[in-house]
């Protein structure tokens, strides 16, 4: 049965995030001078990653107690509080996609994708269905590198290539968090004894997100 309570947090999540632009707006960013010298489409770019990464890194601290550990202790995988999880998560992708200007045409696909993909799950059973279980996998190997989007947001902020430490220390994490993911969806892959067209389906879905973390990981772990 689809999970269209979801759907109201959502929307719930994404005036929640909109509203934490304006707060990252009005009581911390404004005091940057180099902020300030920004052009609006530029301060909404890092309000997004700012914003972003924070709200990633409370989903993930979260999603590991209330998600994970039942998964590994009792194998159960509750479908209730994943849904609005992954409602939570897409909405910061779908505000940046209304909001911000100019976004790079990979970032926008990728938004795009992760929309399309949670509007699916929601009407998943993670307990049962395979390819369900392999977006959570996915979901949360991206959200634990949330660092990423702080450094997108915050680089902004400072002198070029002042906080290089940060770009290749967010590379390694996000590496990790990659080749974790991957070497999962290769092991599913391999071990998936009815592997039928909606596994191919969504192993192609997945090929372009994994091309965008390839591009962005080059980037971040450039010496």
């Amino acid at each position: 049965m689809y999970d269209y309570s979801a759907i109201l947090w959502l929307l719930n999540s994404c005036l929640v995030v909109r509203g934490m632009y304006l707060v990252m707006h009005k009581y911390a960013l404004t005091l940057n001078v180099k902020y300030n010298s920004l052009p609006k489409e530029r301060q909404l770019y890092i309000q997004k990653n700012l914003v972003k990464s924070t709200y990633l890194a409370i989903l993930t601290i979260y999603a590991t107690v209330f998600v994970i550990w039942p998964i590994v202790s009792f194998e159960y995988w509750d479908n209730y509080t994943i849904h609005r999880l992954a409602a939570m998560y897409v909405s910061n992708d779908i505000v940046g996609l209304v909001c911000v200007e100019n976004l790079p045409k990979t970032t926008r696909i990728h938004h795009l994708v992760t929309t399309v993909l949670v509007f699916v799950a929601l009407g998943l059973d993670f307990q049962h269905n395979e390819i369900a279980q392999a977006m959570l996998v996915y979901t949360m190997a991206s959200a634990a590198a949330y660092v990423v989007n702080f450094h997108l947001g915050v680089r902004w902020l400072c002198a070029k290539d002042e906080l290089r430490w940060l770009r290749l220390g967010a590379g390694f994490i996000y590496a990790i968090c990659c080749g974790v993911s991957w070497s999962w969806h290769v092991y599913w892959t391999l071990t998936t004894a009815n592997f039928n067209a909606y596994h191919l389906g969504y192993l192609l879905i997945m090929g372009w997100i994994v091309y965008d973390d390839i591009i962005l990981m080059r980037w971040l772990t450039e010496l």
